[in-house]
């Protein structure tokens, strides 16, 4: 008879073991932040931001890896999915364990956006001696795209970090006991003491750690989930049966959850946003010579194929474990994302100290995401903000003592967030919107710039301002649907034949659809589009009313680009900036004029 999962909990206990492998994990990240900052110069803004701008480049791709796993779950999983959906491994693996392999495709995704990256994106913005991305904008177009798209980023980092800080501390709580508020005060702390102390080379080399403990706790689940369900071929065998194994859903429609065609659109934009022109990640390319970052794209693309590929591996044995028997369908857990901690403690009971572990892991990767984008909020307002406040002498006299009290602030801000979330979940509802509403508006404000050498600043700013109305609309009525339940994705079949017990009320709400409203208005289609497209459409908007609107503007004067404001596949069809004088080409840095 399958048990509640706390009941479960409360058996296995938390005991001294595994609060003290919890602890000596943790601990880790403190002592390698720590190190680089005693014994690393943090005296400049390359030492703090870029490492000095020599980095080793197979640390950084796997920092990389464990960023873009946490991130691309997020964007992946709908809203109404609880918290512990956010977690890179907890959400892969539960997506496989209700819906199917389809996820896998997105490893096509990252190749692609890996590709573009390489060949339009990273040869212009390596070339330039930027401190943010958002420098680019002032460059290429003007000063109010900058400020625009950075103060929307700062905002939405700004809701991002207390969620992340918010899920593993819930779980925890749970686990243990501790009071949440306790445990998410304690962890913020030590996470703003090792990211403000060490900078980013702290934060890079804790990625190493956190991640490979991550991934050495998913290999060892799914080799005792394999030998507990009986053999490779029987895990094969069982999911074939449960249809997780059909990759390839040809449907067009628009409306569909996940299909080829909302991993092919959808995934890759999202991707290409992740990747291509994200601040945090672009950061990561100023860290290590420019010599370096085909390596390095290589090698991120590898280990995070791999990575993707064993939590759906994790995804499949776990259905295959309870294959005739699902533990929400019978209310052993409560909500279907409980499933792999439900997995975790029935394999684990009689292994003492695993649970520890495990919350460790959990913890690890939700600190990995909220450190970096504590040291990149910490140099987005350095760069952006604070000039327009302090003097240029104070800014130079201690920059890196300047973005280590933004970090402490935004850390300590961010402890006061949390209490929102609990009461109310603005920042959640506030999160969700910004970044269905405005990452694509990004890319496609970036795409203009490198790609069409006729884009103009009329052109960008009306793309960037329709995109961001449109995609409100969307996203809002898009949520509101989803909380009335106008929209529900069933999970593929779970069974319950296999368990010997009669409580089955569950099942039948969990396999029973929600009937689609009647109403025509209720249903306009355009609202219920997977929210796998939101960023491709939010980009596709920018680029086309901004392609549009620079064509209908467009002069003489404002084609004078400089070369190396635009990726080299279209360098050649620019107006040489020699036949330009400089007010026509608009704001450029001395990197680009003397280049």
């Amino acid at each position: 008879m399958c048990d509640s999962l706390e009941l479960k909990m409360a058996t296995n206990g938390f005991t001294w073991i595994d609060y003290t492998i919890f602890v000596i994990v943790i601990a880790i990240s403190c002592i390698v932040g720590l190190y680089h900052g005693l014994f690393s110069r943090q005296k400049t803004i390359d030492d703090y931001l870029f490492g000095g701008k020599n980095m080793k480049w197979l640390a950084v791709s796997v920092s990389l890896t464990a960023r873009y796993l946490k991130m691309e779950v997020d964007n992946i999983l709908p809203s109404n999915f609880s918290a512990l959906s956010s977690h890179s491994v907890v959400g892969l693996a539960t997506e496989v364990y209700l819906h199917g392999s389809q996820v896998i495709l997105m490893t096509i995704s990252i190749a692609l956006a890996s590709l573009a990256n390489y060949f339009l994106y990273v040869p212009v913005f390596s070339n330039l001696n930027m401190t943010s991305i958002f420098e680019y904008l002032e460059m290429r177009f003007n000063g109010f795209l900058r400020k625009l798209l950075m103060l929307i980023t700062v905002a939405t980092y700004a809701c991002i970090l207390p969620m992340c800080m918010y899920t593993p501390s819930l779980t925890f709580s749970q686990a243990t006991g501790v009071n949440l508020y306790l445990i998410a005060s304690v962890m913020t702390c030590v996470c703003v003491f090792y990211t403000s102390l060490g900078g980013i080379k702290g934060v890079t080399w804790s990625d190493v750690v956190q991640l490979s403990i991550t991934i050495t706790l998913v290999i060892a689940l799914i080799v005792m989930g394999i030998v507990s369900t009986g053999s490779v071929s029987e895990v094969i065998h069982r999911a074939s049966d449960g249809d997780r194994l059909n990759i390839f859903d040809f449907n067009p429609n628009p409306t569909v959850r996940v299909s080829f065609w909302t991993i092919l659109l959808g995934s890759t934009v999202t991707s290409c946003v992740t990747l291509c022109t994200s601040p945090h990640e672009v950061q990561r390319y100023f860290t290590i010579p420019k010599q370096l970052i085909p390596r390095l794209i290589a090698s991120y693309s590898t280990i995070y194929t791999l990575a993707k590929v064993l939590c759906m591996t994790l995804g499949l044995v776990m259905y295959a474990k309870y294959f005739d028997c699902d533990p929400k369908s019978i209310g052993a857990i409560k909500k279907a994302d409980q499933i792999l901690p439900y997995f975790i403690t029935d394999l684990t009971a009689s292994i003492p100290g695993f649970n520890g572990l495990f919350l460790a892991a959990f913890f690890g990767s939700s600190l990995s995401i909220y450190s970096t984008l504590l040291n990149t909020l910490s140099g987005i307002v350095y760069s952006d903000i604070v000039p327009w406040i302090i003097s240029e002498k104070l800014l130079r006299r201690a920059p890196s003592l300047i973005m280590k009290l933004f970090v402490v602030f935004f850390g300590l801000l961010s402890i006061a967030f949390i209490c929102l979330l609990e009461n109310g979940g603005t920042v959640f509802e506030l999160n969700y919107y910004v970044r269905g509403a405005t990452g694509g508006t990004m890319f496609g404000v970036f795409t203009l710039g490198v790609l069409l050498p006729f884009a103009n600043s009329q052109g960008a700013s009306l793309g960037a301002i329709a995109s961001v109305l449109l995609m409100g609309v969307i996203v809002v009525n898009n949520s509101i649907y989803v909380r009335n339940g106008f929209i529900h994705h069933s999970p593929k079949s779970l069974h319950t034949y296999g368990c010997n017990t009669t409580t089955f009320s569950n099942f039948t709400l969990n396999v029973t659809a929600t009937p689609q409203p009647s109403s025509p208005e209720a249903s306009f289609w355009l609202f219920r589009v997977s929210f796998q497209y939101f960023e491709f459409m939010g980009a596709m908007t920018t680029i086309v009313v901004g392609a549009a609107v620079s064509w209908a503007t467009k002069t003489k004067d404002n084609q004078a680009i400089h070369p190396k404001l635009l990726t080299p596949i279209v360098r050649k069809y620019c107006r040489p900036v020699e036949e330009a004088q400089d007010h026509e080409i608009g704001p450029i840095n001395e990197t680009v004029k003397h280049g």
